[in-house]
């Protein structure tokens, strides 16, 4: 997946709201472009309305990836205002994509934040280190998928083994351009 991961060159030094707005657009094209390869691969989605659900998964996965990552190069107080600038833009399109592909709606808003906080929450306990995801962290994160996706065995060892590592190193990529 091609993604631009710097700054044109004689672009000035980029906050971190900027910085979080690029990740989200990054982030964005990781989950929209990983449904289309599960799609692809033979992975059955039933409409619009279930993509966008297992793209809200992705964001909340890649939001943790991002968190975790930060917390290496950044202080605690750099770190929140990033993620908190990313999970605001991530909140923004998910929910404009939302309206566009399923018409106006006043919940979408909070229940996207609500799986964003619970899966702060959940992926709080699982293992992270020297920037890799544990084998917990891609489990579960492969659990999620499945729960919403049909083929529920192998799509799960499909997120753990091929897609979720892909979609940790693009955005490991992603960050060490935006923020060098």
């Amino acid at each position: 997946m091609r993604i631009k991961t710097r700054w044109n060159k004689r672009a000035q030094e980029q906050s971190l709201e900027n910085i979080a707005g690029a990740l989200n657009m990054v982030s964005w094209k990781i989950a929209t472009q990983s449904v289309l390869e599960l799609e692809n691969q033979g992975y059955q989605t039933n409409s619009n309305a279930h993509r966008l659900q297992i793209i809200g998964e992705f964001l909340a996965f890649l939001l943790q990836v991002a968190d975790r990552l930060a917390y290496q190069q950044l202080t605690e107080e750099e770190r929140q205002r990033l993620i908190t600038a990313l999970a605001d833009s991530m909140i923004h399109t998910f929910v404009d994509n939302q309206r566009d592909v399923l018409g106006q709606g006043d919940e979408y808003r909070q229940q996207f934040i609500q799986l964003l906080n619970q899966r702060a929450e959940d992926y709080a306990e699982l293992s992270f280190h020297h920037n890799e995801a544990g084998f917990d962290f891609l489990r579960y994160f492969g659990e999620q998928v499945a729960t919403i996706m049909e083929d529920k065995h192998f799509v799960s060892q499909q997120i753990m083994d091929v897609t979720g590592p892909q979609a940790i190193t693009t955005v490991k990529q992603a960050m060490a351009g935006l923020f060098s």
